[in-house]
């Protein structure tokens, strides 16, 4: 008799999470027992409508926040109870970040903007050029790496932020409403661009309100009221 063995590894695992914030005397529960795990080289869409706990799980799964209850496992290492230091830690190492904003530095050009985790990490000053000047040829913006934020176009900016996320090697990219403000033609590029990463074993969870960007996802996610709803 042959045993097929499931090769996938769990790079992400929530094992009956919770979180639960007080507002005054009001205990607001955000996430309520979501199980869930992502395996190494998937593409997953989070989808909720606004209040269904989706920025919440961000939080979490990027270690931006900590559980109230149950288990979270990063590449097999536990982070539930993981001190601001140690948490801090984990995400320089482990997890690249692509939000709505761009969050770029308005008086760095792309370049500058993308070494700046790579500073944090005090990587020497020609390895962090050498890296940087990589990510951006591979988003495409080789010939606009002098150029400040403000010279650039929403798309264009959002593609720095790719390459900021890429350049620490991390083992996930956690992209927050990514498309959110974007055009359609600039939204389309920067899904391209997933799509390419995640062709060559990239790891990737995108929160999203938007059943066209989920689409592009391998796997699913719906989140309502704190509890995931279903996965396809």
């Amino acid at each position: 008799m042959v045993v097929l063995v499931d090769s996938a590894t769990p790079l992400v695992e929530l094992k009956n999470v919770s979180k639960s914030y007080k507002l005054g005397s009001v205990t607001v529960e955000a996430l309520r027992g979501v199980t869930c795990t992502i395996n190494e080289g998937e593409y997953v869409a989070i989808i909720g409508p606004s209040g269904s706990g989706k920025s919440t799980l961000m939080h979490l799964i990027g270690c931006l926040d900590s559980p109230s209850g149950g288990e979270y496992n990063l590449a097999s290492e536990s982070v539930a109870e993981l001190d601001d230091f140690e948490l801090a830690d984990i995400r320089n190492r482990r997890i690249g970040f692509i939000f709505q904003q761009f969050n770029l530095l308005a008086p760095m050009s792309a370049l500058r903007n993308v070494e700046l985790p790579l500073l944090y990490a005090g990587i020497d000053k020609k390895e962090r050029r050498d890296r940087a000047t990589a990510a951006l040829a591979r988003v495409g913006l080789g010939e606009r790496s002098n150029h400040k934020p403000t010279e650039l176009s929403g798309g264009q900016q959002q593609r720095v932020a790719i390459a900021r996320a890429l350049v620490v090697n991390p083992s996930l990219l956690l992209a927050d409403e990514p498309t959110g403000n974007l055009d359609s033609v600039a939204a389309r590029e920067v899904l391209e661009i997933f799509d390419e990463l995640n062709k060559s074993g990239r790891t990737i969870v995108v929160i999203t309100h938007d059943d066209e960007v989920a689409r592009h996802a391998d796997r699913i996610i719906h989140i309502r009221d704190g509890k995931l709803q279903s996965a396809s």
